[in-house]
């Protein structure tokens, strides 16, 4: 007894080791979830800001109106709202009906994708739902209502998409070091959030919306 209890002892000494590296390394992993919360207003409030003056208003409100649901909604495939407002299904659990995602038939809490967000966005620049239409329903359809734009000569509340139209977003200005600030609905990183850099963030085209003919 007094052999066998011995030997196991340097054993157990290694299992604990490891067990204290594995739990640290799992301390530091990342786990995608839900954006946390921020601070009410702290987003919105530095985007605003750093708005250009001579912006139009319904283009500002167009990005306001985005960076108001950074941390705050999550990522649902297929989810839409021309809600003027809060949605008040955001959150409250739901069956993801749209075809083609991993999640297709999980319940989860219901939010927007990246062009369920624009939408909404559009939806509530205008403080109208026909604007829903107006900027078009689906990545694509999207596309399709804009204007190309060189990067140059980007503004907020222009587009961003992936090359494959896979992704949308919406141009919010510039970070410090000129590039692209976009804020979009992400299922990587799990909802709304602002990325500091367009083409980092995989964004290879601008286009301008139709929404904004009559204001540049």
């Amino acid at each position: 007894m007094g052999r066998g209890s011995g030997s196991i002892r340097p054993h157990l000494a290694v299992l604990l080791l490891l067990t204290g590296v594995l739990a640290g390394l799992l301390l530091r992993t990342p786990v995608p979830s839900v954006p946390t919360p921020l601070p009410q207003g702290e987003v919105g409030e530095r985007i605003a800001a750093a708005l250009p003056a001579e912006l139009s208003p319904l283009r500002r409100a167009f990005v306001e109106s985005g960076a108001a649901l950074v941390g705050r909604v999550g990522y649902f495939w297929g989810g839409k709202s021309d809600a003027v407002g809060w949605d008040a299904r955001w959150g409250v659990p739901a069956v993801v009906t749209a075809p083609g995602s991993s999640t297709s038939g999980e319940s989860l809490p219901f939010g927007l994708d990246c062009s369920g967000f624009v939408s909404w966005c559009a939806v509530n620049a205008a403080g109208d739902p026909a604007a829903f239409a107006a900027v078009g329903n689906g990545v694509r359809a999207q596309r399709a209502l804009c204007a190309p734009v060189d990067w140059a000569d980007a503004l907020p509340g222009d587009l961003a998409f992936y090359p494959d139209l896979s992704h949308v977003g919406i141009v919010a200005g510039r970070g410090e070091d000129g590039g692209l600030l976009v804020l979009h609905c992400s299922y990587s990183l799990g909802g709304v959030v602002c990325s500091p850099d367009a083409k980092a963030a995989g964004f290879t085209d601008l286009g301008r919306p139709s929404l904004f003919e009559k204001t540049p």
